[in-house]
């Protein structure tokens, strides 16, 4: 835009004056701002920063998501003369930032046209109309339609016939009363009495070239409509495009790189499944952002699945299909370390720390599953610690026997295993060295992975195993390890059968060899 084409639209026309006529350069500016809408966010819209500057407002310029967005939603446009979308996303990826501008672009440019935004809380609403009045309060003159009215929840467009609404999924009907040609759902999946309103929208927009319906959201996991929605988009079965956008393409989504920072087996196989999903090559600064947000969430890994996807299947899964648990099954057994009647511990008959080896010592290697767990005299058994990570073979030794002491256990198991005895012969020449007393269990495993598993998860079934606090990591590979299907090792749920399986299963599933050493 030249500078005499931005004093011009900066400059309000004087009331009752004619303003003159545009020159071929300015019709030539005002045509590409009411063509090219990425050109015309960065040009016309504010936004509210999210740094605190006290500078004037940001221009909205795309970001890699919105870029995203905009060019499937313009390619459906020009292949099908309407847009069906349903978007899929992380949080704070400015889905709902660019659907409001993009609406308030058209509303504002067309004659007898009508957006309507659908929230699933008020909160929600006041935030993007506010959004859509700061475009309009900061538009310059030159494309700022003339308003005749401007309250808490509408624009009305006098001369252009055209006006712009919002509203909170609630009352039942919200969106029945008139015909609109443009409607944003945002947050679909929590929305109250989501069928009724779905259906009040699609009788309100009509099938017709131009027409558009944006539905958004994060996940609430695999129910209700917008999961129905997204499946059904997937297989083709409705006029729906789904559109997934990955939270990894946000540049601000990273951190500074601790010292010492490692990946672990899970982060190894998470970066695994970008690069294979998206061919996008996920880097420390990322990882320890993820690591740093998943440890802030109540069910750490299964949140940030639902918050900040990878792939659309992540969004949506609860658990993996054919996985022994389920976090749900997790939840309902976590307990604190049993008290009697006067409030005192009950004491522990016998407390282990388990051990499950890696096949090496090198950086991409397993984790070495270490877990801490008792039976107390009440029955049930008490996972209270997961000390796992990747170790070298006196690292973990020396981890099982500091353990080992802490926690006062009665005995270190393990699993014979690699055509040797590695926790015995490892922690035995540990013990030697520290001076240390230790008594060792060396397990042969006697059946495949999963039957030594099934007991154990039966254990969680019937109330006699829980998690005393929660163990991200540990309940993560609990409830996506699949038998016969998982190409991965999962340790920490392999040290977790051992412990518990020496605790309340007795020789049922492994036979044992016991040695004292020091």
């Amino acid at each position: 835009m030249s500078a005499r084409a931005r004093r011009r639209a900066a400059e309000p026309p004087h009331q009752g004056a004619r303003r003159k006529p545009l020159s071929p350069r300015e019709k030539a500016i005002r045509q590409r701002l009411k063509d090219d809408f990425p050109h015309y966010a960065s040009r016309c819209l504010r936004i509210r920063p999210k740094e605190v500057t006290g500078g004037e407002l940001p221009a909205l310029k795309l970001n890699r998501a919105q870029l995203y967005i905009h060019e499937r939603l313009e390619a459906q446009l020009k292949r099908r003369g309407f847009v069906r979308a349903i978007v899929l996303k992380g949080r704070q990826q400015g889905c709902s930032t660019y659907v409001e501008a993009r609406f308030y672009w058209k509303v504002s440019h067309l004659k007898g046209v009508r957006a309507y935004i659908l929230t699933h809380e008020d909160a929600a609403t006041v935030n993007l109309f506010d959004m859509a009045k700061r475009y309009h309060d900061h538009v310059p003159a030159l494309v700022k339609p003339s308003t005749s009215a401007s309250n808490a929840k509408e624009l009305l467009f006098d001369k252009l016939s055209s006006g712009y609404k919002v509203g909170t999924a609630g009352a039942k009907g919200t969106g029945r009363s008139s015909t609109i040609q443009y409607f944003h759902g945002s947050e679909v999946a929590f929305w109250p009495n989501a069928a009724t309103h779905m259906r009040g929208v699609m009788e309100g927009v009509p099938t017709a070239p131009g027409t558009e319906v944006i539905l958004e959201s994060t996940s609430d996991g695999p129910q209700g409509l917008f999961h129905h929605l997204c499946t059904a988009a997937q297989k083709g079965e409705n006029d729906f495009e789904l559109i997934f956008v990955p939270w990894f393409w946000q540049e601000e989504y990273r951190r500074e790189v601790p010292p010492g920072f490692e990946r672990t087996s899970e982060e190894e196989r998470y970066a695994a499944l970008c690069r294979e999903a998206h061919g996008f090559e996920l880097d420390d600064a990322q990882l320890a952002w993820r690591r740093a947000k998943i440890s802030v969430y109540e069910k750490g890994i299964h949140d940030f699945r639902r918050e900040y996807p990878a792939t659309v299947k992540e969004a949506f899964q609860a658990a993996a299909v054919g996985a022994l648990w389920t976090q749900e099954l997790l939840d309902n057994c976590r307990a604190e370390l049993p008290k009697d009647a006067e409030g005192n511990p009950l004491p522990m008959v016998r407390v282990v720390v388990a051990v499950d080896p890696a096949g090496g010592d090198g950086p991409d290697n397993d984790e070495v599953g270490i877990v801490c767990a008792g039976k107390a005299s009440n029955g049930h058994a008490y996972v209270w610690l997961d000390a796992s990570g990747k170790y070298s073979a006196e690292g973990w030794a020396a981890k099982a026997l500091a353990l080992y002491e802490k926690e006062r256990a009665d005995a270190v198991v393990g699993e014979k295993n690699y055509g040797g005895d590695m926790v015995e012969t490892n922690v035995r020449t540990k013990a030697r060295e520290m001076k240390k007393h230790v008594t060792v269990k060396v397990v042969t495993a006697t059946r495949g992975k999963a039957k030594r598993a099934a007991p154990v998860a039966a254990l969680y079934e019937r109330g006699m195993a829980h998690h005393v606090v929660r163990l991200p990591a540990l309940e993560d590979e609990q409830t996506t390890w699949v038998p016969g299907e998982s190409g991965w090792s999962p340790n920490r749920m392999d040290a977790v059968v051992w412990a518990l399986t020496e605790l309340m299963l007795g020789e049922g599933t492994a036979t044992f060899q016991v040695g004292s050493y020091r």
